[in-house]
């Protein structure tokens, strides 16, 4: 589908380029969007690692933690993204009520 091919094709923009962030996070979306959630939090962490003030990509990250059941992780990126973006605090708000994680965003 349009995601095996989103990956194959980020998969592609990365090897031409190691440092690309934008890469590592939309890889982690496709991969997020299969379900394969331990692959898109690796590229998250990439993405992150190459743009420490990448604020959609602890966003992204928090969620794919909330999804797998690790709670405290996706709290610490959620929080993280709100901090780097305060424009995502909204977005962090449903975030938080949809996975009941109690964030305590001023």
């Amino acid at each position: 589908g349009q995601y095996t091919q989103a990956i194959s094709d980020y998969t592609r923009a990365i090897e031409l380029n190691p440092k690309y962030a934008l890469a590592y996070n939309n890889r982690g979306l496709a991969y997020g969007n299969l379900g394969q959630y331990s692959k898109a939090i690796s590229d998250f962490t990439r993405a992150i690692e190459l743009n420490p003030k990448y604020a959609k990509a602890y966003n992204s990250r928090g969620i794919a933690y909330a999804s797998l059941g690790k709670f405290e992780e996706a709290k610490k990126d959620l929080l993280k993204a709100v901090e780097l973006n305060p424009a995502l605090k909204a977005f962090v708000k449903e975030l938080s009520d949809h996975f009941k994680l109690n964030l305590k965003l001023e």
